[in-house]
């Protein structure tokens, strides 16, 4: 069995993140994948394929002028039918476009992953309801990651795979703690809150950094550290000024490996207004970093408030605070939170899991 995943990628983001895990899973396991990504000149982010070419994870890049590209179609089913590919696997709409009419010109099945929708512009909004469309009409398999994306339509053809995880890289205990917040300004005895995603609008991070400033002027060993990058980072960092944090509020700017970071932080915060199963929350609780994140998409399936971690109203800065607050001044509680949430990960967000249900889907459409 050989699969090709397809993205049209902005950066190493959860979608990403997820390809890469199912093709070393599937590399563990006997079977070939191919990471393809598509270069848009406006946007040429191929961040997951220089990440699997220092893994030796098969890569192919696809060059793009637009989102129905005929010489992209064209190439991409030349390469379907040239390298043998038994099974298309695409994770967001512009990939999804392409890829359904390529793999119905090559005669071979296509499985989507719808990661999320997040309806934050018109054009986005306009691209995903086609996307909406085309997955319950056209595709052999959709799988969303949690059942709260795409509530609607509850087809044969749609399955629901958590997201999961490879734990170990998160376990380790070779880390210099002080070297990595030495690396970014920071002192052992500082407090860190840190987030880790694009720096986007569904994202949210300026209601992060609301809820953060409060506390930040009470206390000024605290520290917030955003890694990330995106369209938002500019407004993000006047936002810092306006508020005067400055010296507490720390941009990292992309991180591609980022399991190291976790162990300088002792709060991960999640601000979103949208979200399928994050990656980077998974990778906190298996790192035993206590979390705290918006109460949407497929969060509250992954935190039971106050048991593996807080819960907070999206877009309400002074809940988020008081959450903050609340794990900040209390270290038997943060303690307790992280040994749940990481037991919780084990047994239920694992890499394992993961790829056994998605081998599965690629087992169903060949036959």
């Amino acid at each position: 069995m050989k699969i090709l995943h397809f993205i049209s990628s902005g950066g190493l983001f959860g979608a990403e993140q997820v390809m890469l895990s199912l093709s070393r899973y599937a590399r563990q396991n006997g079977i070939e994948a191919v990471i393809g990504a598509i270069h848009d000149r406006r946007d040429p982010h191929l961040e997951i394929i220089e990440k699997a070419r220092r893994e030796a994870l098969p890569t192919v890049v696809f060059k793009s002028r637009g989102l129905l590209d005929i010489n992209t179609i064209r190439e991409l089913r030349n390469f379907l039918k040239a390298d043998n590919i038994d099974v298309l696997h695409t994770h967001n709409y512009k990939s999804d476009f392409l890829g359904l009419i390529a793999a119905r010109m090559a005669k071979i099945p296509v499985v989507a992953t719808a990661h999320g929708f997040t309806d934050m512009t018109r054009a986005v909004t306009f691209y995903e309801k086609l996307d909406r469309w085309l997955l319950s009409s056209f595709f052999d398999r959709v799988v969303v990651v949690t059942s709260k994306i795409f509530p609607r339509w509850q087809g044969e053809r749609k399955k629901v795979i958590a997201n999961g995880i490879d734990i170990h890289p998160f376990t380790a205990t070779n880390v210099d703690r002080a070297k990595i917040r030495a690396r970014y300004g920071m002192k052992p005895e500082d407090f860190v809150v840190a987030t880790v995603g694009r720096l986007s609008k569904e994202k949210n991070q300026a209601l992060l950094v609301n809820a953060f400033m409060p506390l930040a002027k009470q206390n000024g060993r605290l520290k917030l550290l955003i890694i990330g990058d995106g369209p938002q980072r500019q407004n993000l960092k006047n936002l810092v000024t306006q508020l005067g944090l400055t010296s507490q509020v720390i941009f990292t700017g992309i991180i591609t490996e980022t399991a190291a970071m976790y162990r300088a932080m002792d709060i991960f915060a999640l601000s979103s207004l949208a979200e399928g199963v994050p990656i980077t929350l998974l990778e906190a609780m298996a790192s035993k970093v206590a979390v705290v994140a918006t109460k949407v998409g497929g969060i509250p399936d992954i935190i039971r408030d106050t048991e593996t971690g807080l819960l907070v109203t999206s877009q309400d800065a002074d809940d988020l605070t008081q959450a903050l607050n609340s794990l900040m001044t209390d270290k038997s509680k943060r303690q307790m939170l992280t040994a749940a949430a990481f037991d919780f990960v084990r047994a239920n967000y694992s890499l394992e899991q993961m790829g056994q249900a998605y081998q599965k889907i690629y087992t169903e459409v060949l036959h």
